[in-house]
């Protein structure tokens, strides 16, 4: 089984994000971001089509995604937690959906939990460096929210990188570590996996059993400063608790699998744990 653990697919609401802006023919390799050098072009991008997304999947062998919702300000946007469960709806056993909550207004977003839940969300999303105004991953006002989760058995993701936030210090893993060790029996899983503090980051996940780490596209891109690090804790210590993601449609999917397994893991079966194996029994897909 392959899970990709963080994808956003052209449907309803999610087609309004930031990431569906056009990106260029011909980007210019000097001053173009480092996320879409050597980028083949894919069809349901380029068409926001949610069938041929479905049909990507297919060919890159990927079983289930997990679909991150949002809840962010202009100009990251904002996607309502039903499109979620319409697009679980429409395709039985291909998605699983993380609901989008605005940590900002603590008694909503505990009130748009219990929705998440009754719609049978695995887990929520937070992007906590893109509130209004941001929030540390630690900020106190976000603690009501981490205590539901927690008590209602849902995961939580904190979105965690250079890009969340207005600067890296929102991406500093001291914050994550800092939930981690309050809520320890809250499951979290970190998205970008807090790059570029990539070796803080592992260290967060030696000491927190409870924390599991999406490097996604920080962690396959070749060449990407300190993804060795995500590798080398796989190899050791985190091999059931990396989590494979393609952070669609930042990278595309067929892509991401096969850069993904080219990783230099030990051997065959933590590599099958990183792809699948670990994300299925997080998510309770495994039986």
């Amino acid at each position: 089984m392959i899970v990709d653990f963080r994808v956003r697919p052209p449907f309803k609401g999610f087609c309004d994000l930031h990431l569906y802006r056009p990106r260029p023919p011909n980007p210019d390799p000097v001053t173009v971001s480092g996320l879409r050098l050597d980028m083949p072009s894919y069809r349901s991008y380029e068409e926001r089509s949610i069938e041929a997304f479905v049909e990507e999947m297919d060919e890159a062998e990927i079983d289930v995604g997990v679909v991150m919702g949002r809840q962010s300000p202009d100009p990251y946007g904002w996607i309502p937690n039903e499109d979620l469960a319409e697009l679980v709806e429409a395709y039985p056993g291909r998605f699983v959906a993380f609901g989008g909550i605005n940590g900002t207004k603590t008694e909503e977003a505990l009130q748009e939990i219990d929705r998440c839940r009754a719609m049978g969300f695995k887990g929520v999303a937070l992007d906590n460096g893109w509130c209004d105004p941001p929030l540390y991953d630690d900020d106190e006002t976000l603690f009501p929210i981490y205590e539901k989760c927690m008590s209602d058995g849902l995961i939580v993701s904190i979105t965690s990188s250079i890009f969340v936030g207005p600067d890296m210090m929102y991406c500093h893993p001291v914050h994550i570590q800092r939930v981690a060790r309050r809520f320890n029996e809250l499951k979290i899983v970190v998205p970008h996996a807090a790059w570029p503090w990539t070796t803080q980051m592992c260290g967060v996940a030696f000491q927190n059993p409870n924390v599991h780490l999406i490097p996604d596209f920080y962690g396959h891109i070749p060449n990407t400063p300190g993804a060795q690090e995500y590798v080398r804790s796989a190899n050791y210590f985190l091999s059931h608790r990396l989590l494979f993601g393609s952070s669609y449609p930042v990278r595309p999917l067929k892509q991401s699998v096969e850069q993904f397994t080219a990783l230099d893991f030990d051997s065959e079966e933590i590599r099958r744990r990183c792809l699948g194996g670990n994300a299925a029994r997080l998510l309770g897909l495994d039986g």
